[in-house]
């Protein structure tokens, strides 16, 4: 059966526009994000045609539990504990069925000003908290980090360099197995660039300059 994804998109800043932005978004807004987990999983083989079936509510009553500035371990699990009771019950309160991961999106005014928070997904709990910006022209790169963190809940790992924030090789690359290796054409979605050459990289445009390399395909069960 198709996975089960119900995305919550608020308003993560006192913005007007943001209010009004996050309130309109409907499942089509994330249909990009749909078709790609149904390419890719088509091209590993998998027989399900529709691998994720995305939703949208607007049930959630506010923001979620802040994550801790300083991520020591005791702060982290104790965030975990706030934030797995804080969306059970966002759950509990939404007319739409109970879904099999919750997807916060959480939207910024998209006026440069702030750098927005790292997104995160947590493999217990299955749920993410994703930072976004506000605007029809971020949806690309939007829905990169919303399908980056979704995997993220499945098990899927990072496949970038911490220190540079490069693709690592082979396997951050979108086709590890290309001779000669630069430039590829596109990026593994763990990775989130696009390795061009040696030591440089660039952010795709959108999904359909990303995909789920072998390695990524065998964390989420797609390949054995």
């Amino acid at each position: 059966a198709p996975l089960r994804v119900t995305v919550y998109p608020l308003a993560a800043d006192g913005d007007a526009g943001t209010r009004q932005f996050a309130s309109a978004l409907v499942a089509e807004d994330f249909a990009a994000a749909q078709a790609f987990f149904a390419d890719e999983g088509r091209r590993h083989g998998l027989a399900l045609e529709e691998p994720v079936r995305l939703r949208v509510s607007h049930a959630a009553p506010g923001l979620p539990p802040a994550a801790p500035s300083s991520p020591g371990p005791f702060d982290v699990a104790l965030w975990s504990l706030k934030m797995r009771y804080w969306a059970w019950r966002v759950a509990s309160n939404d007319p739409l069925p109970t879904p099999d991961v919750q997807v916060f999106a959480l939207y910024h005014a998209a006026d440069g000003a702030n750098a927005v928070p790292d997104s995160l997904g947590l493999s217990k709990g299955l749920m993410a908290v994703t930072h976004l910006y506000a605007g029809r022209d971020a949806a690309g790169s939007n829905q990169v980090v919303l399908a980056h963190e979704l995997l993220h809940t499945l098990g899927a790992t990072d496949k970038y360099d911490r220190s540079t924030g490069l693709p690592r090789v082979p396997d951050g690359l979108g086709d590890p197995a290309q001779d000669p290796p630069y430039p590829q054409r596109t990026a593994e979605i763990m990775a989130g660039r696009i390795a061009i050459a040696p030591g440089e990289a660039k952010i795709p445009g959108g999904l359909r300059e990303t995909v789920v390399g072998p390695t990524t395909a065998r964390e989420i069960g797609w390949l054995r």
